[in-house]
């Protein structure tokens, strides 16, 4: 089950950062070169795109780091500790973080709510979809941290994963 929830989340996280950085990529080379060639210096909605594009390759980056173990953690209190006392202290942080990743996306489709009347001046998009993107990547931590809580109940917490070190600068 944890392989299923990871293959999935891991494989729509690389389409929407794939498809959000050629997105971005190809808006502000374009714009670059518009500015040079047309006389209004440039494309009028080359701000706003960005803006709603940017916060979706973000958070499905966080979601990414989390399966490959790539977050900044603190680990002086596991090593200290047995193998099932470090279970223990991974599974309660399991929990915290599903709990707060929770909270955090039910607040952001709120705010997304209560902005859904702002829209672009230009491509008159909603101020909603970046709170959505918010959202999304929420749901997506949380079902990456239960993969990750499955993995270590069942084999400990030497089943947590340890990002390559071409990938930490170490």
């Amino acid at each position: 089950m944890a392989n299923i929830i990871d293959r999935s989340v891991g494989f729509i996280c690389r389409a929407v950062i794939l498809l959000t950085g050629l997105a971005l990529l190809v808006l502000l080379t374009a714009n670059v070169v518009a500015r040079y060639v047309m006389e209004s210096g440039g494309f009028r909605f080359s701000q706003e795109l960005p803006e709603r594009l940017f916060p979706w390759f973000i958070m499905a980056g966080v979601a990414l780091a989390v399966q490959k173990g790539g977050h900044m953690a603190v680990e002086s209190l596991l090593a200290r500790l047995s193998s099932s006392g470090a279970r223990v202290l991974l599974l309660v942080g399991f929990v915290i973080i599903i709990a707060s990743y929770a909270i955090l996306g039910w607040e952001a489709l709120g705010v997304a709510d209560i902005v859904s009347i702002e829209t672009s001046p230009v491509l008159g998009l909603s101020s909603s979809y970046s709170y959505y993107a918010l959202a999304l990547g929420c749901l997506a931590v949380i079902l990456t941290t239960f993969a990750l809580g499955l993995r270590v109940w069942k084999l400990g917490p030497e089943a947590m994963p340890t990002p390559d070190p071409e990938e930490t600068g170490i």
